[in-house]
């Protein structure tokens, strides 16, 4: 045999060790693990008070359903997952794991867990409001979300906290009204102002705190020379709100404007204390 054929045939040889060493290596491996749906929600939840939420969801992204195993178990595990997602508290984490909630209420609508997963779903979408100053399409999300427990399911324990968190969506909406309000107010763009404190008053009846829009939208009216309209909000404060900050303002204004009029006023006397 010539040298250069020599070189040839230990060059294949060598790669054909090569590949017999790699198929050992392979059929050495452990195949991929399978878990079972009792087991991984078990190991999972141990994850979780562990504060392991990543391996949580890897646990439970493991289990394959046996045929008996997935009428019972499929929602639990699912579940599960939305809730490690959601745990780890990013935003992304929080799209996600409110798309598994939506997900799980479509699937499992009838599920005794059902009203807790669309209480979750509300759950993400407040946990991405920033704040009443910017845009409040996640805040209307969010009131939406939690509406719709009071409607599918009036009876569950969830329902009150969802109407809680309902009424809290209605007084953010509401007070980014009053922050548009009041930057129009600040421009002396005061017919815009009125709009915007009207509308909210009418929109919002339930805002919390109404007596600041009472004011500040008759201390705009009395800008615009319209005494009469203004007084009818100013007295809002002074006999609706006696002991707001607003109060004592409010009746001032009112005061000077039926001087101005030659109106007569029963003013409500300031607290005590105010």
């Amino acid at each position: 045999m010539t040298p250069g054929k020599t070189l040839v045939l230990a060059a294949a040889l060598a790669l054909l060790a090569a590949g017999m060493g790699c198929a050992h290596k392979k059929s050495g491996q452990k195949p991929a693990e399978v878990i079972t749906a009792e087991e991984a929600l078990r190991r999972s939840q141990d994850a979780m008070a562990r504060h392991q939420l990543q391996k949580a969801k890897t646990i439970l992204q493991k289990v394959q359903f046996t045929t008996a195993e997935r009428p019972v178990y499929e929602p639990l595990v699912r579940l599960a997952l939305a809730d490690a997602t959601y745990y780890i508290g990013d935003d992304l984490s929080l799209i996600e794991a409110r798309s598994k909630y939506l997900d799980f209420v479509t699937l499992y609508g009838d599920h005794p867990r059902a009203p807790y997963a669309q209480f979750q779903t509300g759950m993400c979408s407040v946990k991405q409001i920033i704040s009443a100053t910017h845009d409040q399409a996640q805040t209307q999300t969010a009131i939406d979300d939690f509406a719709e427990i009071d409607k599918r399911w009036p009876n569950s324990p969830y329902a009150r906290a969802a109407r809680q968190f309902v009424a809290k969506g209605h007084d953010a909406l509401a007070e980014h009204e009053f922050i548009i309000g009041t930057f129009y107010r600040k421009k002396k763009a005061y017919e815009a102002a009125v709009e915007r404190y009207r509308a909210l008053l009418e929109t919002y009846p339930k805002y919390r705190n109404k007596d600041k829009v009472f004011y500040w939208l008759g201390w705009t009216l009395l800008q615009q020379r319209n005494d009469a309209q203004a007084r009818v909000y100013l007295g809002e404060v002074d006999t609706g709100y006696p002991k707001s900050q607003y109060a004592p303002l409010a009746r001032k204004l009112l005061v000077d404007s039926a001087k101005k009029e030659g109106v007569k006023l029963d003013v409500q006397a300031a607290p005590k204390g105010s």
